[in-house]
Order: structure tokens, then C-alpha cells, then sequence
């Protein structure tokens, strides 16, 4: 799960879900929200870029989670 809300949030909700549904058993659960710092004030690319969030590393999480490494390709 992505958001732009604070650990807590909808990515701990979906977590609370499936654990209590036996769900997540089965599934490859990683959330991504942003950190408990300040971020100075910049444009939303260079805040998200601060946070994680943004394209490459939502894709490095994802093929973490597979258990990909960045450098290889998915067929």
C-alpha cells in the first residue's frame, strides 16, 4: 500500500484485515507512507523523492518484496 498519510493509516487498516482474515499468510504485504521527519518545503517531485515515494522507489519495493533485485529484468 501507498499513501500520504503517517504510519497508521490505510497501510496498517489493510495490515489489521488481512492478519485477522488469515490473509496474510499468503500475501507479500510491504506499505510505504511518509516518514516521521520534516520535509522542507519543495516542489512535490523533490518531497516525494525525500520520502521514498515516488516511481523508482515504489519499484524497488515491489520487486523486493518478490524477491527481485533492481537490476533484474521481469519477463
Amino acid at each position: 500500500t501507498i499513501e500520504e498519510g503517517s504510519v497508521g493509516g490505510f497501510g496498517s487498516f489493510v495490515a489489521q484485515h488481512l492478519s485477522k482474515t488469515g490473509l496474510l499468510d499468503h500475501v507479500r504485504l510491504r506499505t510505504m507512507t511518509l516518514p516521521d521527519m520534516f520535509i522542507d518545503h519543495d516542489s512535490q517531485f523533490e518531497q516525494y523523492n525525500v520520502a521514498h515515494l515516488n516511481a523508482p522507489y515504489i519499484v524497488q519495493t515491489a520487486l523486493a518484496a518478490l524477491g527481485v533485485s533492481a537490476s533484474e529484468q521481469i519477463a
